[in-house]
């Protein structure tokens, strides 16, 4: 039983100060925003908060992708403000992408005022009734709340919160634009929660049979494997899988989008299984006789290459809920608990290193100009290096060339996988981390919202921003080689970089592409790009064998 003791003290202020005083109190110091006449109010008194940053970006989506990337890298809530209707609208891909990959984002939508409903008219930007936008919205947010009543405001605001926070996913809050200089009761409540001795009991009496199912089932095994996604970090037990690791000599494998999840360091990692056909570690997970799924996606990109990973050999998912065992069972568990739990875990496995193949390398020759040799390249010169370069990645070949860098902090939307993501990403992780990203995106990607970076000299951005241009859509001619629209060729990227106040070089090779990284590297005043000139329609090996699981899956 909960028992609740609310002390009530009431003061009112503007609604927009009382949002910004609760984004600051959060830690979220950035408002990435495009302006729109609905949000105008809302963008001007924002702007009179001095520890508040506006951050203006030229596209919606890339808004959303720079607060997507923050939210990624903070590990908490980021914020993104949009005008109403063709804003709004204007972003639900890549809102879309934050709720399928669990990233919490605060996004904040303008809506008209009561005069303005009451008029009668058909309002400009909107879609059908004025409630098109939520509908739309609400297939791709965990809440969506509009703050048009002053009693209710604040009570609705904190609801997104707590959303948000706990389920990492985006929530929709809807500001009216005569709602910003609204006085609203500002309430300071103290709650204290009693929890009885039937509840404690109920609790230890849970988690002592969810620890003997649990136990059970890992002393059976003697080849078991981690594999270990983004929800891992996410909902906050990352850490606690990666004791397991060491206390155990469990050997952790990441999925494509957990990358970057556990520190190589701090574990028994066994590298990145990308699903494709032949990949490398494909054989060192079949001969697991258990597999412990941390915070995966139960997705195609993960499984579709390997449909008897899951169903030949018993599976424990351990995720946000709780944990669920190989024969059906399930235990809900708050991630305290179940972090709890596992703590308490202490079985010696026989450490399976040794038994792992090297990591998905392409077949080429060393020698061969490609964009898998390009990455090894560039991990070879960051290796010399002891700053910390966060890596930005888009969706394509990039994303497996990538697979030759060892970052250790990576960002890639690799499951729900939208074009486009990497450059405003990276502008977004660099204003929240004050670290210098390095991007890898490729040409197509490049052409959707590169131009973000003519904001760089205005903020101070200075991105590494390495294009492999093959001159075309690589990852859409692998699965499709003979497909004629993929072609991209007549572009110039290195002149694009220039025109945008930023240092460029096109190369043609290793030499010169060892030459532009270096020259990169030590120019730390504005963006860099490195065109690099592939031959027509390249893509690598890596890639080829993923779509091919992708399309006999």
């Amino acid at each position: 039983m909960i028992t609740t003791d609310t002390t009530l003290t009431v003061t009112k202020r503007p609604l927009a100060d009382l949002i910004a005083s609760r984004l600051l109190a959060l830690g979220i110091h950035d408002l990435f925003a495009i302006p729109g006449d609905f949000v105008l109010p809302w963008l001007s008194r924002f702007e009179q908060q001095s520890s508040l940053t506006l951050v203006q970006l030229s596209h919606e989506p890339s808004a959303v992708f720079a607060a997507d990337a923050a939210a990624r890298y903070t590990n908490k809530p980021a914020a993104v403000v949009l005008t109403y209707g063709a804003g709004a609208l204007n972003a639900i891909n890549a809102v879309a992408q934050a709720y399928m990959e669990f990233v919490p984002l605060l996004v904040f939508a303008g809506f008209p005022s009561a005069r303005e409903l009451d008029a009668g008219y058909l309002l400009h930007h909107q879609t059908a009734d004025v409630d098109g936008q939520l509908r739309m919205l609400s297939e791709v947010t965990a809440l969506q709340v509009r703050l048009d009543n002053p009693a209710t405001a604040v009570a609705q605001f904190e609801l997104a919160l707590a959303t948000c926070q706990r389920e990492s996913r985006p929530v929709l809050i809807e500001l009216p634009r005569d709602m910003a200089m609204c006085g609203v009761p500002e309430i300071s409540s103290v709650v204290h929660q009693a929890t009885t001795c039937t509840d404690k009991t109920n609790q230890i009496q849970r988690l002592d049979e969810a620890r003997c199912a649990i136990t059970s089932y890992l002393q059976k095994a003697s080849k078991p494997c981690a594999l270990v996604g983004a929800k891992a970090r996410r909902f906050g037990f990352a850490d606690a899988v990666m004791a397991l690791s060491r206390r155990c000599q469990l050997t952790c494998v990441t999925t494509l989008l957990g990358r970057g999840v556990v520190s190589k360091s701090q574990c028994l990692f066994g590298g990145t299984f990308t699903g494709a056909k032949g990949d490398p570690l494909a054989d060192f997970l079949l001969t697991s006789d258990l597999l412990l799924l941390c915070g995966v996606i139960h997705s195609d990109s993960n499984f579709a290459g390997y449909p008897t990973l899951l169903s030949d050999r018993p599976v424990l998912w351990w995720d946000e809920h709780g944990v669920r065992l190989p024969d059906g069972r399930f235990f809900p568990l708050t991630v305290a608990d179940s972090t709890e739990l596992f703590a308490t875990i202490n079985l010696p496995f026989t450490p399976r290193l040794g038994e792992l193949a090297p990591s998905c390398a392409p077949a080429e020759s060393p020698k061969a100009w490609s964009s898998g040799l390009v990455m090894q390249q560039l991990h070879k010169q960051l290796t010399l290096r002891s700053e910390l370069y966060p890596f930005v990645v888009d969706i394509g070949d990039c994303l497996f060339a990538s697979l030759q860098v060892a970052p250790e902090y990576l960002l890639a939307p690799a499951f729900y996988a939208s074009m486009g993501y990497a450059v405003p990403a990276a502008l977004g992780l660099q204003q929240v981390s004050k670290l210098r990203p390095i991007v890898v995106v490729g040409d197509g990607a490049f052409q959707m919202t590169g131009l973000e970076l003519g904001h760089c000299s205005r903020f101070g951005w200075t991105p590494i921003v390495i294009v492999l241009n093959n001159q075309s859509w690589g990852m859409i001619k692998a699965f499709a080689p003979d497909l004629q629209a993929t072609s991209l060729s007549g572009w110039n990227y290195a002149a694009l970089a220039r025109a945008m106040n930023g240092g460029s070089r096109q190369v043609w090779n290793v030499e010169q592409f060892v030459s532009a990284i270096d020259d990169a590297l030590a120019d730390t005043q504005r963006f860099r790009l490195i065109e690099v000139m592939l031959p027509a329609d390249s893509y690598s090996e890596c890639l080829a064998r993923f779509s091919g699981a992708m399309t006999t899956a």
